[in-house]
């Protein structure tokens, strides 16, 4: 029966046809199907193979076909999967998955299976094939479904923000896997944007179907829900375009709004949170890409943007909205008067948002994009759609774009205040109305302080001009004249206004050459004084004052006035100014202090007249001069026991102090300034001092508990002054195990800076103490009726025990000159079995020595690891120990990037794989086993990421 099928394939193929069941006689229909897809003959050709097979609309199980294809995908293992395909299917699951493995088996069938996760691939093409299996009570069953997946809240958000990323071990997981609701999103795609493949179904019920699913789903939609459908919002977009804006649109006129709960869940995660926006934002810039949408997305994002309270992640609406219209780059099909009708209606809807956008569309030498997401299931970008424009295209969108951002600035002081900055960006026409309209009477006629911001802005951008004028970005020397023209009509008379700019903070930028740093300081440091003189001859000391409370930096008004000030201001500021809790005055009086000092040395600060001052204001006083051996002995003989004013407030930076620094590290000690003491340490240290042993360990330990604001330096100090503890051989080995047990988070292999080798090494060549690590971090399994809940104490020392025993790399036998005594290790693991066994601890002791036997050292024989632990690794009795070598076996490999071809998975596998057959040659058969599933198991690795890739 078969040789008259395989006759009628081959005459089909003569004649240039093709075949299928409905063409060939009768009795040979049955055999057909029966026969396709077992076992081809070698009389076809891969020409004839293809011809053979009839297509999947005429296959036996077509329509189990198309509901698997509604479907999309599914997990076969998830209880709820499995009812919504009884749902869909009308039939048992256990009938219909048979049915749906028949499938799998088929030459190039469109169902993949994964560990239970079934997928239906290319469902476009499956799609207009199957279109003519569903019919309308289908796609009703779909649109329940659907919106009963669909509308699933996510449990994860029951969790405060910071315990989110371990929602599946809490319990916290949506009852339809990943995989269906993706697969149900993407069938309402296919409806809304492919219905006329559905030729059985009611006019326009495909499309129907999708907008009521879509509207549903959004109708009463709070920021939970949304936050839930985050990775689907786009593909429910393209489901139901207007009626996804429309879901949009009324939720930004809820009140509350619901986005402006998902902006504030941002940054709270263990790292850095989640953004719940992203995938509203892929949505929005999907749809951007049809001009139909373009000014309402555009519109919807400005509206998204005014609720922005910002963040840490770069997926924000305003550089959506930048991504879009980009002139050099736009991601839209929409034609250019389209994007200019976007940018109009957003300056009359949000023209904060509009403004804002405008200036980041000017020409701008650092700009970049990675484009915007684009549609996958609507055929909005035309296959011949070129990225880029034309040079006469982005001139055209540019100066547009230009020409409104002056317009926009022409009433508003404080556009203009921030059009400056973008001077160099605009296209001459631009530029010119710009500068005429700085020099117009509309702004000049602006009183003295409406004009500042903006004379200084003028000035600081020629100044920088000038300065690099060799750079390729600079401007003309007659363009920056024209500026320097227009900053003159805006020059203020006060001295109050006209020096403000000079106190800036920012001393760098105020420089006129690029170059000879030195002289411009000390210039800049005289145009300083001469300010400082001109105000307090016009207005005296108060509006020196005021001055100082004015500028960014008063530190320097402080430093300026303290060079050309007489008594008479001195008994003014002081010590009145000195307890104040204006943080602006602070700084001004400090460097006031700090300048007599420099200038006049300890005879002016031993001069002032302190009889009246409280222990407080002479404490301030001191720590206003140089952290130094004279302020030190000053704090003691006037404040006695009130010295306290001094330590406990004194910046402590070391830089100024000379000889020995232990009087002082006492004090900031005794004071419970331990990081303050560690950081004078440290400047010894890092002076070539000698190491002072005591008062490292006393400053460390004191700081473990201190609450004493750290600084960011804190634990490279701190690292740096245990590295000189341990190579210190005078140091005590109980101070250093202490010191070590304390600072294990800053010590661990990760950090590749500092191990806590003293402890690894006790843990090596002392097996009670790893027997005592085992205790406090695990529960002993003769423990019938453990205790209760541990305190934090306890768990905080439970997690020492448990990093230190994580970060161990040295293994048992170890001395503490590096060399491995396989004696010792014998006797050490004699020793940890027989303990941990009595107290119930054995089996996690042996899984945590196997990991550390992974950094076993050679054989002196040869052998790539040394025989005595070999030999334990082999034991009988040793799957606990081969599990943990194992286990670390993996671990060792830290983060690594996927490379497709599988190449760093097969290299392992290949390792792994040479040193199972020289351990078995050697003796070491169960050895070689847990080494040769290290190998299998890689290579399967390998195989699954080139599978993976495949895929994509």
């Amino acid at each position: 029966m078969w040789s008259r099928v395989v006759d009628e394939v081959q005459s089909a193929n003569k004649n240039a046809g093709t075949i299928s069941p409905e063409s060939l006689p009768e009795d040979l229909q049955a055999a057909f199907k029966q026969r396709t897809y077992e076992v081809i003959p070698d009389e076809f050709s891969a020409g004839q193979l293809q011809s053979a097979r009839p297509d999947w609309n005429h296959h036996t199980y077509a329509s189990e076909l198309a509901v698997a294809n509604l479907i999309g995908a599914w997990n076969e293992q998830n209880l709820a999967d499995v009812e919504v395909i009884r749902q869909l299917s009308n039939e048992e699951f256990g009938t219909w998955i048979l049915k749906i493995r028949e499938i799998l088996h088929q030459p190039e069938s469109p169902l993949k299976l994964t560990n239970g996760k079934w997928h239906v691939s290319e469902r476009k093409a499956l799609w207009q094939a199957l279109g003519t299996r569903l019919f309308d009570s289908n796609l009703n069953t779909l649109k329940q479904c659907a919106v009963s997946v669909l509308t699933e809240r996510d449990p994860q958000f029951d969790l405060p923000p910071e315990e989110r990323y371990a929602a599946s071990i809490h319990g916290k997981v949506l009852k339809h896997s990943p995989e269906l609701r993706k697969g149900m999103a993407e069938c309402l795609a296919l409806l809304g944007c492919q219905p006329d493949d559905l030729i059985n179904c009611s006019q326009n019920k495909p499309e129907i179907i999708a907008l009521l699913a879509v509207r549903e789903i959004f109708e009463s939609a709070d920021w939970v829900l949304w936050g839930s459908l985050n990775n689907l919002l786009p593909v429910l977009a393209e489901a139901a375009s207007d009626e996804f804006l429309s879901g949009v649109e009324n939720a930004l006129t809820q009140s509350p709004c619901p986005f402006d709960e998902l902006f504030s869940q941002e940054g709270k995660g263990i790292t850095g949170g989640t953004n719940y926006l992203t995938g509203l934002l892929w949505a929005l810039e999907t749809l951007a890409w049809d001009q139909k949408y373009l000014v309402r997305a555009c519109v919807i994002l400005g509206e998204l943007a005014s609720h922005d309270p910002g963040g840490n992640w770069g997926n924000r609406p305003a550089n959506s909205l930048s991504t879009i219209l980009l002139p050099w780059f736009p991601q839209t099909t929409a034609p250019i008067d389209k994007r200019k009708a976007a940018v109009q209606t957003l300056q009359r809807e949000v023209p904060a948002v509009a403004w804002k956008l405008l200036l980041s569309l000017l020409p701008n030498q650092l700009q970049s994009s990675m484009g915007a997401h684009k549609p996958a299931w609507r055929n909005t970008i035309p296959d011949d759609w070129k990225e880029g424009t034309t040079q006469k295209e982005y001139w055209e969108q540019v100066s547009f774009y230009a020409e409104m951002a002056v317009s926009m600035a022409s009433h508003d002081m404080d556009k203009l205040n921030e059009l400056v900055v973008h001077l160099n960006n605009l296209p001459k026409p631009s530029f010119d109305k710009a500068l005429e309209h700085l020099s117009s009477e509309y702004v000049t006629s602006k009183s003295e302080d409406e004009r500042l911001a903006l004379w200084t802005g003028l000035t600081n951008f020629a100044t920088n001009h000038r300065r690099f004028s060799d750079a390729k970005w600079a401007l003309d020397s007659d363009v920056i004249s024209k500026i320097e023209e227009a900053a003159c009509l805006l020059a203020p008379k006060n001295p109050m206004n006209l020096h403000r700019r000079f106190f800036c903070g920012r001393d760098f930028d105020l420089y006129e050459e690029n170059g000879n740093y030195d002289e411009q300081h000390t210039k800049l440091e005289g145009i300083r004084l001469q300010a400082i003189m001109e105000i307090l001859a016009s207005g005296g000391l108060d509006a020196v004052i005021q001055f100082a409370e004015s500028v960014e930096s008063p530190l320097h008004v402080g430093l300026s006035l303290g060079v050309i000030a007489d008594a008479t201001i001195d008994e003014a500021i002081l010590p009145f100014f000195i307890e104040t809790t204006n943080k602006k005055l602070s700084q001004f009086t400090s460097g006031f202090v700090g300048s007599r000092h420099y200038s006049r040395g300890w005879g002016w600060i031993d001069g002032l007249n302190k009889s009246s001052w409280s222990a407080a204001q002479i404490g301030l006083l001191l720590c206003y001069v140089p952290f130094m051996e004279e302020a030190w002995n000053r704090a003691t003989d006037w404040l006695g026991e009130s010295e306290i004013e001094y330590w406990s407030k004194t910046s402590a930076l070391p830089y100024h102090a000379h000889g020995d620094m232990g009087y002082a590290i006492d004090k900031l000690i005794i004071y419970k300034r331990p990081h303050a003491a560690i950081a004078c340490l440290y400047t010894s240290l890092h002076d070539k001092k000698l190491l002072d042993r005591s008062r490292s360990v006393t400053a460390l330990l004191a700081a473990v508990s201190s609450p004493e604001p750290t600084g960011t330096m804190d634990g490279y100090y701190i690292v740096e002054i245990i590295k000189a503890l341990q190579e210190d051989p005078e140091t005590k080995p109980d101070d250093l195990f202490h010191v070590e047990w304390a600072y294990l988070p800053l010590l661990g292999h990760d950090h590749k800076d500092a191990t806590p080798k003293l402890l690894e090494s006790r843990l090596a060549s002392d097996p009670a103490f790893f027997c005592e690590v085992i205790r406090l971090i695990y529960r002993s399994k003769k423990d019938v009726n453990p205790d209760s809940e541990p305190d934090e104490r306890t768990k905080s020392i439970a997690t020492n025990a448990w990093r230190l025993l994580h970060e161990w790399r040295t293994p048992p036998g170890t001395q503490a000159n590096g060399v491995f005594v396989p004696e010792h290790f014998v006797e050490w693991l004699k020793y940890v079995k027989e303990a941990c066994a009595e107290t119930g601890h054995l089996e996690v002791a042996l899984i945590h020595i196997g990991q550390v036997l992974f950094y076993s050292p050679s054989d002196p024989q040869g052998l790539w690891i040394d025989k005595t632990i070999a030999d334990a690794l082999n034991g009988k009795d040793a799957d606990e120990i081969r599990s943990g070598y194992r286990t670390e076996a993996f671990n060792s490999r830290g983060c690594y990037t996927v490379d497709p071809t599988g190449k760093p998975e097969r290299e392992l596998a290949e390792h792994y794989k040479q040193r199972a057959d020289q351990v078995e040659n050697a003796g070491y058969q169960r050895f070689a086993s847990t080494l040769r599933s290290l190998s299998e198991s890689y290579e399967r690795d390998a195989e699954r990421v080139i599978a993976e890739h495949k895929k994509r």
